[in-house]
């Protein structure tokens, strides 16, 4: 138990580091936009290729990807419901909402995390999922947005902005690489990709601490408390009644990379597209500060239920 614990100090210092940061001003919100942008266009590409074009498409488990997209469709439409007709958000936030519940922080949190504690094929499990993320469930939630702000969607115009979102057009670059069996394994290409990849976590979490130092008033309200109770304990449940009526998988061990994936934090992908369809992202970004440092614990008695069964 004590060996988790310390294992994730990293993750929970670096954060609070950023915190420290934005809040005696050395860091402002600009700068995490930065770090973010280098995150959204480089070292999560450069992550996404490595893992794509090294991977092995056996080790794929289909009914964890399929249990963890139902429970994502489940959980969003219900918050979508929740935040439009019960806390009265207008369309385009209760949208972003339901991204908030769906998409987890897999890629600067948990990705590293389950690299330290898990085996490889539960790595390839949780990075399967991340993969389906960036295809389908962002593609869908941009879809939606570009119609509840009644923009002209123009399918052409759609199509060619989801090909060239810098995640989409990494996984088909790894796509590319795998299916010509380029050999990038000890490579120079290898070495950047996998330099790159390195800051994924630490950069991540230091610029959610700086975003967080600025939105600390009123943190725990009706709506932020609910969305921080959807993601953390709900989400799980409904992985795992799905897992158990649909694959006789109702445990966490049968699907252990869905699961370690359904009790993590918040997204922090809801906050870019809040700058992009003009929505306040205050309440949103609370969200993301409760569920964060509530997930310590989620993180941690997951890791420790699954590596002892």
């Amino acid at each position: 138990m004590f060996t988790i614990f310390v294992g994730l100090t990293p993750f929970v210092f670096i954060t609070l580091l950023g915190f420290l940061f934005g809040r005696f001003k050395i860091f402002d919100l600009s700068h995490a936009k930065i770090l973010n942008l280098f995150l959204y266009y480089v070292a999560v590409p450069a992550l996404i290729i490595k893992f794509v074009a090294q991977s092995e498409i056996g080790q794929i488990d289909l009914k964890q990807i399929i249990s963890y997209f139902l429970m994502q469709s489940i959980c969003g439409i219900f918050t979508f419901i929740i935040a439009s007709k019960y806390f009265k958000r207008p369309i385009p936030e209760s949208i972003i909402w339901a991204l908030t519940v769906a998409l987890s922080n897999h890629v600067t949190l948990l990705l590293p995390i389950s690299q330290i504690y898990f085996s490889e094929e539960v790595v390839t499990q949780v990075t399967s999922i991340i993969l389906v993320d960036g295809v389908i469930l962002l593609s869908l939630i941009a879809f939606f947005l570009e119609l509840a702000t009644k923009r002209n969607v123009q399918l052409i115009i759609f199509i060619k902005n989801i090909i060239l979102n810098p995640m989409i057009l990494s996984i088909l670059i790894g796509v590319f690489l795998f299916v010509f069996n380029f050999k990038i394994y000890d490579s120079p290409i290898e070495y950047t990709l996998s330099t790159l990849a390195l800051c994924v976590s630490p950069v991540g979490l230091f610029a959610i601490g700086i975003i967080l130092s600025f939105h600390t008033d009123n943190v725990i309200n009706k709506l932020t408390a609910s969305i921080s109770i959807l993601k953390l304990l709900v989400s799980p449940l409904v992985l795992l009644l799905i897992g158990y009526v649909i694959f006789d998988a109702g445990l966490p061990q049968k699907i252990p990379g869905a699961f370690f994936v359904s009790v993590a934090p918040c997204g922090v992908t809801s906050i870019v597209l809040c700058s992009a369809y003009n929505v306040n992202p205050q309440n949103i970004i609370k969200a993301i500060f409760i569920s964060t440092f509530a997930s310590i614990g989620t993180i941690f008695f997951t890791i420790k239920y699954l590596s002892v069964v």
